[in-house]
């Protein structure tokens, strides 16, 4: 498996590397060069000294200030010694060098005749050249291990600093990867880091920005999806409710229709009685289309609402007095409870519909020898009415539908005042273009529709 080093440690291996390079590189150049190097500038050292000598007047205090300068034994002699082994040569400036042994040790000499005819002889111990380059080069290994140890601590240091900007920098785009936006770099390098970290800020807040927006936009994308999801299950429910709706009259028309068309029925009062049936039929589809023209009106928003001041309670007194026969059939006793001279905000002829089919609807319900009860009060600075029948509850799992169009809690349903399937839908429609509250609600031995309307003062 491929090792993969961090950045850090990458710059600490390649600066660690970089110094043991230069101690070693200095170490090996010492031991194979300083000493050929030093012997170089000592001689020529000595070369100078024996030059400068030659053109002044020499005595003891000269002498032993050049030895002690220039570590070297200075010798000046009236005439080479006859038991000395060294044997001098010279060339044409009369000086020479050799190079002798004497108890044990190498010795370089350098000398010259000088115009008084004395002999003027440096020396030097080359084991002393040797040793001094071995001290060097001792030195050189020693603080090049010091150097090393210290070196350790400063590119560890150095490391981390110099790579902390790039880490921070990669965690902020690991992050950008991973859809999170909210890192920011911080970096003070005063240098191109600093410059691409505030680039980066930049692009993390832009992308945050836009993908937020996006997800905003997605997120209503979704809703409008699903809202078309559910209108157009909506309508592929309406459109099956209408055939069905349609389908019974219609089927009974063209059935009543065969009969007479084909003599089937003989007797005249038959015959009548069977265009009743068609004439009756025939003006329950006129009247469920003319309640679809109302609903589809009201949802595309194409009526208007000509809102006006109206006296709530005359309108409850005259709708309730329409249904006066039939309570009287199912023996209902209808009860009302009115606040005086309360004047809402509205329109008139559809807040008669809303009336129309809310106590057509508790008249249909009402059980018999039960009890009709219309409620005018004030809440909260709104008028509001509830009409209240006796009978039985909602199904608690089917009370939320009963606005829907069609929708019927039975299957059966007595549609002797009119009913089309249509009647609540139409209501919620007017009093959702008034911007009244209104509900349903299963009480005590019956249920309860209301709904509010504004005060007109």
């Amino acid at each position: 498996m491929k090792i993969r080093l961090k950045i850090v440690h990458k710059v600490f291996l390649f600066s660690v590397g970089l110094v043991f390079l230069v101690i070693g590189g200095v170490i090996y150049l010492n031991n194979r060069y300083l000493e050929d190097f030093y012997a170089t500038k000592r001689v020529a050292q000595i070369r100078e000294v024996r030059k400068e000598l030659s053109q002044i007047e020499l005595n003891k205090e000269i002498i032993e200030m050049y030895e002690e300068k220039y570590n070297i034994t200075i010798n000046l002699l009236r005439k080479p010694s006859s038991k000395s082994h060294v044997k001098y040569t010279f060339d044409n400036n009369k000086e020479g060098h050799l190079i002798y042994k004497n108890r044990g040790m190498e010795h370089l000499e350098f000398y010259k005749v000088l115009d008084s005819g004395e002999l003027l002889s440096l020396r030097v111990s080359t084991d002393s050249i040797k040793s001094t380059v071995g001290i060097v080069n001792e030195f050189f290994i020693y603080s090049g291990i010091a150097i090393l140890l210290v070196s350790f601590i400063f590119i560890f240091i150095f490391s981390k600093k110099i790579t902390r900007p790039v880490v921070s920098l990669n965690e902020i785009i690991q992050g950008m990867v991973n859809m999170n936006f909210s890192y920011r770099a911080n970096i003070k390098t005063g240098d191109e880091l600093e410059e691409l970290g505030d680039n980066i800020n930049f692009l993390a807040f832009e992308l945050e920005k836009n993908i937020g927006e996006l997800k905003v936009s997605n997120n209503k994308l979704v809703e409008e999806i699903k809202k078309i999801e559910k209108i157009d299950e909506l309508r592929q429910e309406f459109i099956a409710s209408i055939t069905h709706e349609i389908k019974t009259p219609v089927t009974v028309i063209n059935t009543h229709a065969e009969m007479l068309l084909y003599d089937l029925v003989e007797k005249p009062e038959e015959q009548k009685s069977y265009l009743s049936i068609i004439i009756s039929e025939g003006e329950n589809i006129n009247g469920l289309l003319n309640e679809l023209i109302k609903l589809i009106k009201l949802e595309e928003k194409i009526i208007d609402i000509k809102k006006e001041k109206l006296n709530i309670k005359n309108l409850l007194l005259e709708e309730s007095n329409k249904y006066m026969i039939d309570l009287k059939e199912k023996n209902v006793t209808l009860k009302f409870d009115f606040i005086e001279k309360l004047l809402v905000i509205g329109d008139e002829f559809k807040i008669r519909q809303v009336l129309t089919n809310l106590i057509s609807n508790a008249v249909s319900y009402v059980r018999v020898n039960g009890e009709l009860q219309i409620i005018l009060k004030k809440i909260d600075n709104k008028a509001k009415i509830e009409i209240i029948n006796t009978g039985e509850n909602i199904p608690e799992d089917k009370i939320e539908n009963i606005w829907k169009a069609f929708y019927r809690v039975e299957e059966s349903r007595n549609k002797k005042y009119g009913g089309t399937g249509l009647g609540l839908t139409i209501v919620s429609g007017i009093l959702e273009r008034h911007g009244s509250k209104f509900g349903v609600e299963n009480i005590t031995n019956g249920v309860k529709f209301w709904f509010t309307l504004e005060l007109g003062g």
